[in-house]
């Protein structure tokens, strides 16, 4: 399409034309592709999520319940100098909203290694059917990913609108190995 700057202005006026009903049928969509999938997980896997901006698919209200029930660790993210640190959430109450209004462990949450991860969902304001992926510029998740230890599965998360056909990249952006949309699994 266009450099990263307009990219970025284009996906997000595009996400600000969903309204609220859509936004929150396809949220659901997402959860059940995503419930699916963590029926194939094995017994013990840890997964980190994300959640919180208006224009994100919501996995706190419609994912993260389930997968604590099915026994996955669960985990969030928190910043801490300028880096994104995993904490173990057990439930709802864990969570807070944080720096950046995203949602964000609580302070006694338990801290998690990176290399423990299993799996990463990875939010974004744009993705490729081949992997790349666009963020909205803070390179939190650029940098996470980056880690040596980083040995997650990565998959994205993201509404139909946001799947576009190109994304100019750089050498310090990760691609993700999947994408989840109300439509389903798309492997990257």
């Amino acid at each position: 399409m266009h450099d990263k700057t307009t990219l970025r202005q284009t996906m997000r006026e595009r996400l600000r034309a969903m309204d609220e009903a859509t936004r929150s049928a396809a949220s659901v969509h997402i959860a059940s592709h995503l419930s699916h999938l963590a029926s194939t997980w094995h017994v013990g896997v840890t997964v980190a999520l994300f959640g919180g901006l208006k224009n994100e698919p919501d996995l706190v209200a419609h994912l993260l319940p389930v997968l604590l029930t099915q026994g996955v660790r669960t985990c969030f993210f928190q910043i801490e100098h300028q880096a994104l640190q995993a904490r173990h959430v057990r439930s709802i109450e864990d969570l807070h909203r944080g720096q950046m209004n995203v949602w964000e462990p609580q302070p006694h949450c338990p801290p998690i290694d990176i290399a423990a991860l299993d799996i990463i969902l990875v939010p974004g304001l744009a993705f490729t059917r081949d992997g790349k992926r666009l963020g909205r510029g803070g390179g939190y998740y650029d940098r996470l990913l980056a880690q040596p230890d980083c040995r997650a599965q990565r998959i994205a998360v993201a509404f139909n609108v946001q799947l576009v056909d190109h994304i100019t990249v750089e050498f310090h952006d990760e691609h993700i190995h999947q994408i989840i949309t109300e439509s389903g699994l798309i492997p990257a």
